[in-house]
């Protein structure tokens, strides 16, 4: 396990939601849509997986029938059927 960081820790003291701090923030709407703010960038984009770099850790969604509705430079809305998230380090 990684050691937090110190703007992590700090926000943490102060209550301060992680997306204020650059964090990667997953919203979900059903299991048809969903909004990421903070992105730092796309790792890799297929029907069946879509992989986003974040500030401190990267996102993969797994689903089907995938697609980008909706990208600026640090958020991205995707829609398709969605079946699994996963943050790695």
């Amino acid at each position: 396990m990684s050691k937090p960081s110190f703007a992590g820790t700090l926000g943490e003291r102060l209550q301060i939601p992680g997306e204020a701090l650059g964090e990667l923030k997953l919203s979900v709407l059903g299991n048809h849509r969903a909004l990421i703010e903070n992105h730092r960038g796309l790792l890799h984009c297929t029907e069946e997986l879509l992989a986003l770099r974040g500030q401190r850790m990267n996102l993969r969604i797994f689903g089907a029938s995938l697609r980008i509705e909706a990208m600026d430079g640090c958020d991205l809305l995707l829609s398709g059927r969605l079946e699994r998230a996963e943050w790695e380090e």
